[in-house]
């Protein structure tokens, strides 16, 4: 059914753009800074988009009025239809995003912008035809999925028992698969995964241990030979930044698959050449469901895995993941976004739902969810760099 203040089947004009800039904190105390994205139109529907954990870019923050006044350029006037059209037009004013990136990670601020416009103008038309935006990527294929819940490196003794005992909560609310990040503290990290494997025993399944792209690919074959005995299912990001030919190497000597993220067909491609990589890792951070859904094309006719990646979005941002993971043929291992799980705050009325570990497709019109102003008010705060005040004596990269 048409939207009642929609006059035309195929055409609906971007008239303006607003951007609120808001702080969320996570379950473990740390913060993260987001820009909510509101597209208004000419049929009188709103669409909503998320610039997602910003935090990531540490000393150079995006500049909000930049971001609005770049959005305006690519955005004004133009019909929510043409979301093709849209990526062109993103891509003369960002080149680096998607067509020629090629490095870690594999976001970006500009491919995290151009995802959140694109994330507007899915959510416009999804509403216009009073539809789910999965229906406009060719149907569902799924109702849900698996998913892991990050937990992020021990760098002391006092980690250890602080990160298991929200896991215990998270346990008990139905999570049964963690992934963990490695390398800060080898022996600390020892520590952790014994002492996870302790707690928990066959309750729970680590999926991953994520080495961040820090480390000579010998070092990391020393550490799986080590760790192994704690029964992950694959390793990620093992070899330094674009060092393809030592994940190769590495490769032919572990007995688990390496998971790459993936933010472009270049660097896609270079993996493939190099017999590098057994999963592709893709969001749609690396610029928005359009670019994504074609790296899931790439990796079916490449005869590899896949997995849905994440930046750890709030709802809105995680529903445009889900849209994407319920029409792609194959999800070969569980996926990453578990945002609303994360943070102990939001913007919209209900949050994303999970049960039992599996994240629910939301089924709503478009993205499927409304802002929440009282909420969207309060969270209300400017985008600061890491270890400044704003974020508390407390603050940890966590």
């Amino acid at each position: 059914m048409l939207h009642s203040d929609v006059k035309s089947r195929d055409t609906i004009r971007i008239t303006g753009v607003k951007l609120t800039t808001i702080q969320t904190k996570r379950r473990t105390g740390a913060i993260s800074s987001h820009m909510i994205l509101e597209l208004s139109t000419d049929s009188g529907i709103t669409g909503l988009g998320e610039i997602s954990d910003l935090d990531c870019y540490r000393m150079y923050m995006p500049d909000p009025e930049a971001v609005r006044v770049g959005i305006e350029k690519v955005a004004l006037g133009q019909n929510a239809f043409e979301i093709a059209a849209l990526h062109e037009r993103l891509l003369a004013y960002m080149p680096s995003y998607f067509r020629y990136a090629n490095t870690y990670p594999p976001f970006s601020p500009a491919s995290q912008i151009a995802a959140g416009v694109e994330m507007a103008f899915y959510d416009i038309v999804g509403k216009a035809f009073d539809t789910p935006v999965y229906n406009l990527l060719g149907g569902k294929q799924r109702d849900s999925f698996e998913i892991t819940y990050p937990v992020f490196q021990a760098k002391k003794e006092s980690d250890t028992e602080r990160y298991l005992g929200y896991m215990d909560d998270l346990v008990e609310e139905g999570v049964t698969r963690f992934r963990y990040y490695v390398g800060v503290n080898f022996e600390q990290d020892e520590k952790f995964l014994s002492a996870f494997r302790d707690r928990f025993g066959d309750k729970v399944r680590l999926k991953a241990l994520d080495f961040q792209g820090h480390h000579h690919w010998r070092d990391t074959l020393r550490i799986y030979d080590r760790f192994k005995q704690y029964g992950f299912e694959l390793i990620e990001s093992p070899t330094l930044v674009e060092d393809y030919e030592g994940m190769a190497e590495l490769r032919k000597r572990i007995d688990v698959d390496i998971s790459e993220h993936i933010s472009s067909f270049a660097q896609a491609m270079r993996m493939i050449r190099a017999n590098a990589v057994d999963v592709f890792n893709i969001t749609i951070q690396s610029g928005g469901i359009y670019q994504a859904k074609k790296l899931f094309d790439l990796s079916e006719a490449a005869g590899l895995k896949c997995l849905i990646s994440t930046t750890q979005e709030l709802s809105l941002g995680t529903s445009a993941n889900a849209h994407l993971a319920a029409v792609v043929p194959q999800l070969h291992y569980a996926g990453d976004p578990v945002g609303p799980l994360l943070y102990t705050e939001d913007v919209v009325t209900e949050t994303l739902k999970y049960e039992d570990s599996r994240l629910i497709i939301p089924t709503g019109p478009g993205l499927g969810f409304e802002l929440d102003r009282d909420k969207l008010e309060a969270l209300r705060a400017p985008l600061v760099e890491w270890d400044r005040p704003a974020h508390g004596a407390n603050y940890v990269s966590d």
